[in-house]
């Protein structure tokens, strides 16, 4: 079923059960006259219905993980059943005399804003998850790609000839730390990660131009450990950032 047939479903299973609600009270009201506890008490249950079903819609506010459901629907889910509880009781008052209409007016309408409180919460509770869970996803996604990288330019550093063994040992050394770099918030982890990123870019393409012999072995070695030492210092700059 996609998102817009169950959408179409729930809302024609809530007509169906708003029907049947209507019909209840034009068949027992049918020829009498309401007294004002009486439409106080119809109304009471109009909006218990509308309560009852908030939950069906308001699945719509959780994201792609299951998991992200719980911080919102057990909250809907308590706050519905405590107001519908909460309403019987005094629906119950009233019509044993137990209070005044005014007064279950007033309990009414307190309960009413306590539900609302508890809807606000459980949607800012799964706002919040979204976009905490967005946020950690974007910054474990570069840092896997920096790690991906690192991983097909130990494959061209390997092939390096032995003219240039005491590079290729730094980069290897280096791109083997790169492994195990762990996600960290704030700007200046995110930007020594593009600077890895482009040295890492640099290597491969001095790697690139080594395998086609464009120059001198001599050129391209002061080259190679040039962009080594770098690639080395952002590294250890990086591993030294914590959460």
């Amino acid at each position: 079923m996609t998102r817009n047939q169950s959408l179409a479903f729930r809302i024609m299973l809530f007509l169906f059960g708003a029907g049947v609600v209507a019909l209840a009270f034009f068949l027992s009201a049918s020829g009498k006259l309401l007294t004002d506890a009486a439409v106080f008490t119809w109304l009471s249950i109009g909006v218990m219905y509308l309560v009852f079903f908030i939950p069906a819609f308001f699945l719509t506010i959780a994201i792609a993980n299951v998991s992200d459901k719980i911080p919102s629907l057990p909250v809907i889910w308590t706050s519905v059943i405590g107001y519908i509880i909460a309403s019987i009781i005094v629906i119950a008052l009233l019509s044993n005399a137990v209070i005044s209409l005014n007064k279950a007016v007033i309990g009414q309408a307190a309960l009413l804003f306590l539900f609302a409180i508890c809807v606000f919460l459980a949607f800012f509770a799964s706002s919040h998850v979204r976009d905490a869970g967005e946020e950690e996803r974007k910054k474990t996604q570069f840092t896997t790609g920096l790690k991906a990288r690192a991983q097909i330019l130990s494959l061209s550093a390997s092939g390096l000839p032995t003219e240039y063994e005491a590079a290729r040992t730094a980069i290897l050394r280096t791109l083997e730390e790169i492994k195990y770099l762990s996600p960290v918030n704030g700007f200046e982890g995110f930007d020594l990660e593009f600077k890895i990123m482009d040295s890492l870019n640099s290597i491969a393409d001095v790697c690139d131009d080594i395998a086609a012999g464009a120059q001198a072995v001599s050129d391209m070695s002061v080259s190679l450990e040039t962009e080594a030492r770098m690639l080395r210092m952002l590294v250890k700059e990086r591993k030294l950032l914590r959460n």
